[in-house]
């Protein structure tokens, strides 16, 4: 009876007539700031259908569909949330197509839940309105580098090194695509100018192993990811990534000792 009694109470600000669209919509933004997301969703749907003419439900819908996409990834067994989320942002663009913050919110979603053609077509949106905003480069290049579309990948990556050259993420990216191009000599040159700008990056010398892997350069890859190791310890997959190239080498009590320890690791 008193969790009863709680829940009623907690639907109250939602049920209370005589509220104002305002009111409504403020009581959501408090509900969010305090970790109460279904009740905003629920203020949100309210503010909606209280006035669904209002000139400001672009941003309402918008806000409903970054609360759906926080509950989606708290609970990722909650599928109609995502398909809600997915929803309410393209209701949000509709309403205000110009707005670069509500495409970028539907192409990172998009993004991250894989679906990289519907992502590219926001992030094109956002460049043709400004063709120097590199987040929006960057990411468009990732999302052509997991379709596979290599050239345009490195024409995006290219285009913000010419905004920015010391832009970490680009620079990566094209090392990356020159990989995936069969072209890992070039690749390894251009690893070797990140590595000099960033040394104690071990993320660097794990990718650069894997281009001297693709060169059948073990001993080298062995070095890059012992140094991998110095500098991260505690990182299992490291151990893993190196054991697996020590099993090819034939050293199979190297790997099977690394292994080990990625297990007591994970």
């Amino acid at each position: 009876m008193r969790y009863l009694l709680l829940a009623i109470l907690l639907m109250l600000p939602v049920c209370m007539s005589g509220q104002t669209y305002e009111e409504l919509v403020g009581q959501a933004q408090t509900a969010v700031e305090h970790d109460s997301l279904e009740k905003a969703e629920a203020l949100y749907k309210s503010a909606l259908k209280l006035n669904p003419n209002d000139y400001r439900n672009a941003l309402v819908y918008h806000n409903l569909g970054h609360v759906q996409e926080m509950m989606y990834w708290r609970n990722t067994n909650m599928k109609k949330m995502l398909e809600e989320a997915v929803y309410n942002y393209s209701k949000a663009i509709e309403m205000q197509p110009e707005s670069v913050p509500m495409r970028f919110s539907r192409a990172n979603l998009n993004l991250n839940m894989k679906s990289f053609g519907k992502a590219i077509l926001d992030y094109s949106a956002i460049i043709d309105k400004d063709k120097t905003n590199t987040t929006a480069l960057n990411r468009r290049a990732y999302s052509y580098f997991q379709m596979r579309d290599y050239d345009k990948a490195r024409t995006d990556y290219e285009r913000v090194l010419e905004i920015n050259p010391t832009d970490y993420t680009s620079a990566l990216g094209i090392a990356l695509v020159l990989q995936k191009s069969n072209k890992s000599r070039e690749a390894i040159s251009r690893l070797e100018f990140l590595i000099a700008a960033y040394p104690d990056n071990p993320e660097l010398y794990v990718v650069r192993s894997s281009m001297y892997e693709d060169l059948n350069m073990r001993e080298m890859a062995i070095l890059d990811l012992s140094k991998a190791i110095e500098m991260q310890p505690d990182n299992p997959e490291y151990y893993i990534q190196r054991a697996m190239v020590y099993e090819k080498m034939g050293k199979k009590a190297l790997a099977k000792r690394d292994y080990r320890k990625a297990s007591r690791l994970q």
